[in-house]
């Protein structure tokens, strides 16, 4: 089973974190699984350790803590009343504590700001660890400030790889899980091609038809699915964007050739991560 253990979710008392909580546990209750929220407290900084910090500042660390874990329970339960919901908080850095549990859970969910900023404990360096270094499937949720518009559309970017492969696969059971249409998009840039070109033709054809033997397999498999497919003569960080203002989900693979899982590594990850203007789930 795909969502044989918890949905975690990482808090750090923001208000983008909480539209994390709630979307982690719609998501618990779709999947029929527990939600483990958690808090890391972070211990003095390294230049501190040599001196004595009060005791005060770790009290006040802790209390802050609970209210914030406290605010998070409230509003999954207010979300989705019927699920399992445990709590921790634990003494390590954001990065750490989230890899750690990346171990043992079905998926990982952080919050980002509408601005593609991540919320204050799980920003820079954090973000990039665990895209690249999860274990589990990792869900960035953008908070707009205004509720999600459902669409019914779970998408999904594949571009041949096993990585993208993989997504296409946790895509298509999302989808269903979901109720939802699954839509599969492959992108690719056809700089130095001329469209009144046969090579063009044959390139575009090319990408179609391999795109065709992925998609296939999954209607064999799960028949009743309603599948898209569409390949874009676009760069693929535009396509995912454009894709994800219609789009309930948007999955990509951690890795990849080059196309929308390749780029997660690389510079441009940045705007893969602050462009998608949905959910988005990164399957490593």
């Amino acid at each position: 089973m795909r969502y044989s253990e918890a949905i975690t979710v990482g808090i750090d008392g923001s208000s983008n974190a909480l539209g994390a909580v709630r979307w982690a546990a719609h998501a618990a209750t779709i999947h029929q699984t527990t939600l483990d929220i958690v808090f890391a407290l972070e211990t003095a900084a390294p230049p501190l350790i040599d001196y004595a910090v009060p005791e005060v500042y770790f009290d006040a660390a802790r209390l802050y803590a609970k209210a914030a874990v406290a605010t998070a329970v409230q509003v999954a339960e207010t979300e989705s009343p019927d699920i399992e919901i445990r709590t921790h908080v634990v003494v390590d850095s954001a990065r750490g504590a989230l890899l750690s549990r990346s171990r043992s859970s079905s998926m990982v969910a952080v919050g980002s700001s509408g601005t593609g900023r991540l919320t204050a404990a799980l920003m820079g360096s954090v973000a990039t660890a665990l895209a690249s270094h999860s274990v589990c499937p990792l869900a960035i949720i953008k908070d707009n400030g205004e509720p999600p518009r459902p669409t019914g559309r779970v998408t999904v970017g594949v571009d041949g790889s096993p990585e993208s492969l993989e997504a296409l696969d946790w895509a298509a059971h999302e989808a269903t899980d979901r109720a939802a249409q699954l839509s599969v998009i492959s992108a690719w840039n056809s700089t130095g091609f001329q469209q009144s070109d046969r090579a063009f033709a044959d390139a575009e054809r090319e990408i179609e038809s391999a795109l065709a033997v992925h998609v296939n397999a999954i209607k064999r498999r799960l028949p009743r699915l309603r599948i898209t497919t569409q390949v874009i003569d676009d760069a693929p960080v535009a396509a995912l964007a454009k894709a994800s203002d219609d789009s309930d989900l948007l999955i990509v693979g951690s890795r990849g050739r080059g196309g929308f899982t390749g780029l997660l590594l690389g510079s441009t990850s940045q705007g893969v991560l602050y462009s998608a203007r949905c959910p988005l789930i990164i399957v490593p």
